[in-house]
C-alpha cells in the first residue's frame, strides 16, 4: 500500500483506485450536499481530490446501511417502521447520517454501528406497533402495553356514538405521530375485550 498523504487524484484515478465507474463518482459528487463528499480542488480545468481524505470518506460511507438493512437488524420483515422512525423517531432512535433524497427526506442511511447499538439497547422487545399476531392467537394484541391503546379505549368510552373517522381525529389531536391506518388498527384492538 502506498502513502497517499498529500496526493491528489482526478476522477478517473479515483475510479481506478477504488473500483467505481466514472458515472457513480459523478453521481456521488452531484449529491455531495446530502452525502458529505469531500471538497474538490481545481487544477486548471480538472477537479482533483485529496486521496487520503476521499478514501476515509468512502470507507465511512461504505459502513452506511439502508432502512431495509436496519429493519433486518431489528427483526422486522419490512422497512416501513424504520422509514417512519426516521422522520418521527422514538426515544433513542439514531438520526440518519445521509438522505438519498434530502429535499423530501427519503432514502435515509444510518451508520451500521449506530443501528446495531439501537437494536441492542432499545427499550422494548415487543413487536413494533402495528404488527399483528398470527390468526387465532389469544396473547392479546400487538398494542398491549402501548399507551395509544389505553388512549383509544378512553376515546371509545367517552364518545361511544361517534364514527371511527371522528375517533381518529380525536386521537391525532391527543397524540400526534401515528398514521390513520395505525389508529384504525389500534381502535380495532381497543374494541376487543381485554385479555388477562
Amino acid at each position: 500500500m502506498t502513502d497517499d498523504t498529500g496526493r491528489r487524484l482526478t476522477r478517473d484515478e479515483l475510479a481506478a483506485a477504488h473500483g467505481y465507474s466514472r458515472t457513480t463518482l459523478e453521481r456521488l459528487w452531484a449529491d455531495r450536499a446530502a452525502n458529505g463528499h469531500p471538497d474538490a480542488h481545481r487544477d486548471g480545468r480538472t477537479l482533483t481530490w485529496d486521496a487520503a481524505e476521499w478514501a476515509a470518506w468512502d470507507h465511512s460511507r461504505q459502513d452506511l446501511i439502508t432502512g431495509a438493512e436496519f429493519a433486518r437488524l431489528l427483526g422486522h420483515r419490512d422497512s416501513s417502521w424504520v422509514s417512519k422512525a426516521a422522520t418521527v423517531p422514538p426515544k433513542g432512535f439514531p438520526a440518519p447520517v445521509e438522505w438519498g433524497d434530502p429535499v423530501n427526506r427519503r432514502r435515509p442511511k444510518w451508520r451500521r454501528s449506530d443501528a446495531q447499538h439501537y437494536a441492542d439497547n432499545r427499550p422494548s422487545t415487543r413487536p413494533p406497533a402495528g404488527a399483528g399476531n398470527r390468526a387465532g392467537s389469544r396473547r392479546g394484541t400487538a398494542y398491549t402495553d402501548d399507551p395509544r391503546l389505553a388512549l383509544a379505549r378512553q376515546v371509545l368510552t367517552d364518545h361511544p356514538d361517534e364514527r371511527t373517522a371522528r375517533h381518529i381525529e380525536r386521537l391525532h389531536q391527543l397524540m400526534p405521530g401515528s398514521s390513520a391506518s395505525t389508529w384504525t388498527k389500534i381502535l380495532q384492538a381497543a374494541r376487543q375485550p381485554e385479555q388477562d
